[in-house]
């Protein structure tokens, strides 16, 4: 496990170094300021890495962290994942781009991808899996691009398949509900030993979904989408990567506390321990709805 958190950080200094090295190559101070306004061009084909911390430290399995959330709090993670989906990028005159991604069938489908940070082994061999995958692929018009826009989860077309005939990665039952509720958009689980449940779990998904049970999808979107539009600027793919952090998405949480069967969030409007949690995706708990603030902390560019 060190052996696996140490490749991490040192994947994630690589990243650095060439963020910066490009940025001085097209006309930056790297420190994000520009010295020109040229911007390296894009396309056609473009990766947007990612990269999943706990603050300064590398999100992995097997590690303990400490400090975390209101009382902070000591976890170690059981999970980490994420579905992103209507992927844009914001060109230099405010545009915003659709990418087509790769349809590799493993980590994409349509216009929606799996990002995935565990690694099956340790704590996460309960619901993980031995693969990971750090980036989306995909193709934009040649340009220079300024931004990024991403919706967190999988839209309402795609949402209530069954996972038993739905294509990869719409096909893990452990990012997936019922017909009814759809995919789990969001998926970490802790291990919170001073807590009065030793699990906390993230499970971000679709509420309100109007259907006769569970084996029925509904005919129509859901009441409360629970569909996190992040947007982020001053992001290039060419030099720069967007990390989710878990220590921020944190910062309201108290998880020394959690309603019981299941503990943590489950993403219902009437859920306690998404109250602190939700505004760290910038949504709005009574309404599943995006902030219009875009004052989402769990992810950022670097």
């Amino acid at each position: 496990m060190r052996l696996k958190a140490l490749a991490l950080m040192v994947t994630l200094l690589l990243l650095s170094i060439a963020a910066v090295a490009s940025a001085q190559d097209h006309g930056s101070d790297g420190h994000g300021g520009m010295m020109s306004d040229a911007l390296p061009t894009v396309g056609p084909d473009v990766t947007i890495r990612f990269a999943a911390m706990v603050g300064s430290r590398p999100a992995a399995c097997g590690i303990i962290y400490e400090g975390l959330g209101t009382e902070s709090s000591t976890l170690s993670l059981n999970d980490y994942r994420f579905f992103v989906s209507n992927v844009r990028l914001i060109a230099a005159d405010g545009t915003e781009v659709p990418v087509e991604l790769a349809q590799d069938g493993i980590w994409q489908y349509a216009n929606v991808a799996l990002l995935d940070f565990e690694d099956g082994t340790g704590l996460c061999s309960q619901t993980g899996t031995a693969e990971m995958n750090d980036k989306i692929i995909g193709s934009v018009p040649e340009g220079e691009y300024s931004g990024i826009i991403f919706d967190l989860g999988v839209p309402f077309e795609l949402n209530h398949l069954d996972t038993a005939t739905a294509p990869a990665p719409l096909n893990l039952p452990a990012m997936w509900w019922n017909w009814r509720f759809g995919y789990k958009f969001v998926r970490i689980d802790m291990q919170t030993p001073q807590s009065q449940t030793p699990q906390w779990f993230i499970h971000l998904g679709s509420t309100g979904c109007d259907a006769a049970d569970g084996s029925t999808p509904p005919a129509e979107p859901c009441a409360n989408p629970n569909l996190p539009i992040v947007r982020l600027e001053g992001f290039n793919p060419l030099r720069n990567f967007i990390v989710a952090d878990l220590e921020e998405l944190l910062m309201g949480v108290n998880l020394n506390e959690s309603t019981p069967m299941p503990p943590g969030c489950m993403s219902g409007a009437e859920d306690p321990d998404c109250v602190g949690l939700f505004p760290g995706f910038g949504l709005d708990l009574a309404t599943g709805l995006t902030l219009e603030d875009n004052s989402q902390t769990f992810f950022r560019v670097e």
